[in-house]
């Protein structure tokens, strides 16, 4: 790609690797048929492979006199079941697949709106403060939606949630202070050494009812953070943020707070899904009785078989069938993380940023909208060269130098 001079569009080509989503054309019948990325076949082809194995043995086996063979007629009945259980599951977990889809769109929805509102019923008031206030809230519902997507990916990716380099050090160090683990599990927070913080991150531990682990933790995160945009929303009633009044302020005050309220909603629904598996016992039998009569399978259809190879195709086809369908459940059971066919929750997410960015461009200007994505990026924080080896320095394994052009600083700045 070509790299341009622009400051919004300097680190187009650099953007943070998100996940590769399956893509195809479904008018194209070769493409679907030999498409891999996505595809069950590299994970069921052993299990093919492996029962026709087991055809060929119990054939010629009984073609030289040993008949390891059993009547089908038990076969078919154990197969009504089999068909049940996995359609059962299979029906359950994509119904959970799209709900989880729902409560995503509910949560970019919710950011969206609630940026919307709070510009349009304050876009009269061109103050500094109206414009910091307008920034702020932007600001935290960035920060909100953006640990959240955090959370929803803890279980596959470890990283906490605290941790993420959109958040500044005061934000991270406010947000440790309200977790209930270890202070060697959370690590030491950013700037700070002194003891008032580990007093602080005590007192809070020794508020727990039981004991709490990291995953708890991270699904505690989204609610600190809502009492923070929350609050950040109600501080303009100190009277020296807004000099335009609103006219009907618990109006206005509720249409913005109540997006903050459908966010929520539509995080619980997600943290339900996610700590709420599938009951154990379903799983198992559905399991248990899948493999069982996959891999008995030849031994039925080789009673009375007379042609080797078309045996050879039905078992090979009939377990891509069976085992193939449990893996397409296993994969849309948890669709936050990097595998083919997961949401990129992260991508979407930052797509609401840049509408965030648009939204406030429009009242406040670019220098207000520029400021708001730097607060984001953290670039404030370093030289624009150490900004761009923070970002990048993994994709092109290098370490900062010296050595780049001025134009080339100018363009990171």
């Amino acid at each position: 790609h070509q790299r341009t001079t622009s400051d919004w569009s300097a680190l187009e080509d650099f953007n943070e690797s998100t996940v590769r989503q399956v893509s195809y054309d479904d008018r194209n019948h070769v493409s679907v048929l030999l498409q891999m990325h996505g595809s069950v076949w590299p994970r069921v082809l052993p299990f093919c492979l492996f029962n026709v194995a087991i055809t060929l043995g119990v054939f010629y086996l009984r073609e030289s006199g040993i008949d390891l063979t059993v009547a089908p007629m038990g076969h078919k009945f154990m197969g009504i079941i089999v068909s049940f259980l996995l359609v059962q599951v299979a029906g359950i977990e994509y119904g959970r697949f799209m709900e989880a889809r729902k409560y995503l769109a509910d949560c970019y929805k919710s950011c969206r709106e609630l940026v919307q509102f709070a510009v349009i019923l304050t876009m009269q008031d061109t103050s500094e403060g109206a414009k910091r206030w307008r920034q702020n809230v932007a600001y935290r519902t960035i920060l909100l939606l953006r640990v959240t997507m955090a959370v929803l990916e803890y279980q596959s990716s470890g990283k906490t949630p605290w941790e993420v380099k959109e958040m500044a050090d005061d934000d991270k160090n406010d947000m440790k202070e309200a977790l209930m683990v270890s202070d060697q599990s959370i690590g030491k927070s950013p700037g700070s050494s002194g003891s008032a913080n580990n007093i602080k991150l005590s007192r809070v531990k020794k508020w727990a009812h039981g004991k709490r682990s990291m995953s708890d933790e991270a699904f505690r995160a989204p609610v600190v953070l809502a009492y923070n945009l929350r609050r950040e929303i109600m501080s303009q009633r100190s009277g020296d943020v807004l000099e335009v009044k609103w006219k009907h302020p618990c109006n206005e005050e509720i249409r913005i707070s109540d997006h903050v309220v459908q966010f929520m909603k539509a995080f619980h629904g997600l943290s339900k899904l996610i700590t709420t598996p599938l009951p154990f016992p379903l799983i198992q039998m559905s399991r248990t009785f899948t493999f069982f009569w996959i891999f008995t399978l030849p031994f039925a259809l080789c009673h009375k078989a007379v042609f080797v190879v078309q045996l050879c195709f039905c078992v090979f086809f009939t377990t891509y069938g069976f085992v193939g369908l449990m893996y397409v459940t296993m994969e849309i059971h948890d669709p936050f993380g990097d595998d083919p066919s997961d949401f990129d929750d992260l991508g979407m997410a930052q797509m609401v940023f840049e509408d965030i960015y648009i939204t406030l461009f429009k009242v406040d200007g670019e220098s207000s909208a520029r400021g708001l994505r730097k607060r984001i990026t953290g670039r404030q924080q370093h030289n624009a060269l150490q900004n761009y080896h923070d970002d990048y320095g993994d994709q092109l394994g290098s370490t900062p130098t010296n050595s780049l052009t001025e134009k080339n600083q100018a363009v990171f700045a």
